[in-house]
C-alpha cells in the first residue's frame, strides 16, 4: 500500500488481456485492448480481487477470486498485456473497500461469475443479479459504492475498458503482466 497526501490511500485497477477463448471473444466483439479488470490496495506485490476462473488451468468454476501479478494464472501466462492504474482515495473510501473485500472473500463461495451479465453487458442490457457478477461489473461497484468514483453507466453495464476513461486514474505501469512486480515499486 502506497500512502499519498495527509489523509489519502492508493488503490490499484489491474487491466489484462489473456489468450483464453473466452478473452479472445470478448476482444473480438469488443475491440478492447483489455477484457479483464481487478482491484488492488496493495499495490503490484498484493492481491487483485476479481471475478475470473477459480483454477489457473480451467475456464470453470468460475467466481470471486484472488490474483497475483506473479503468481497462478498470470504466472502460467507472463506475456499478457496489461495496464496498472492507481487511484487516489481518502481514508474512508480505502476502509470501506478493505471491509467489503474482506467481508466478500470470505463468503467467496456464494459468489459466482455471471456468464448472462457479460452477455447483457455486450448488449447493451441491464441484467445484475445477486451473487453473480463479472469482472468488470465487481470492480465498478465496488468503485460506486465507496465513493471512489462517479461512473456514468451502471456497473453491470461496464467493460474493462471504460475505466481507461476515468480521469482521476493515473497509468503506473503498461506492459506485460510479467514484467508488473519487478518494475512498479
Amino acid at each position: 500500500m502506497k500512502t499519498c497526501e495527509q489523509g489519502t490511500k492508493t488503490i490499484y485497477l489491474l487491466l489484462t488481456r489473456s489468450e483464453t477463448y473466452f478473452s479472445r471473444l470478448i476482444h473480438h466483439f469488443t475491440d478492447g485492448e483489455y477484457t479483464h479488470a481487478s482491484i488492488g490496495l496493495e499495490g503490484p506485490k498484493g492481491p487483485f480481487y476479481s471475478f475470473a476462473r477459480k483454477n489457473p488451468r480451467m475456464a470453470l468454476p468460475a467466481g470471486l477470486i484472488q490474483e497475483q501479478a506473479d503468481r497462478g494464472f498470470f504466472s502460467l501466462h507472463p506475456h499478457i498485456p496489461c495496464c496498472l492504474y492507481e487511484l487516489e482515495v481518502t481514508e474512508d473510501t480505502y476502509e470501506f473497500l478493505c471491509r467489503r473485500l474482506e467481508v466478500m472473500y470470505r463468503c467467496r463461495e456464494r459468489y459466482h461469475y455471471s456468464l448472462l451479465g457479460t452477455l447483457a453487458c455486450f448488449l447493451g442490457l441491464r441484467l445484475a443479479r445477486r451473487h453473480h457478477k463479472f469482472c468488470s461489473e465487481f470492480v465498478a461497484e465496488l468503485l460506486r459504492e465507496s465513493g471512489a468514483v462517479e461512473l456514468e453507466q451502471d456497473p453491470c453495464l461496464t467493460r474493462p475498458m471504460d475505466f481507461c476513461g476515468l480521469a482521476d486514474l493515473r497509468p503506473v505501469h503498461r506492459g506485460e503482466v510479467g514484467s508488473l512486480v519487478g518494475n512498479v515499486a
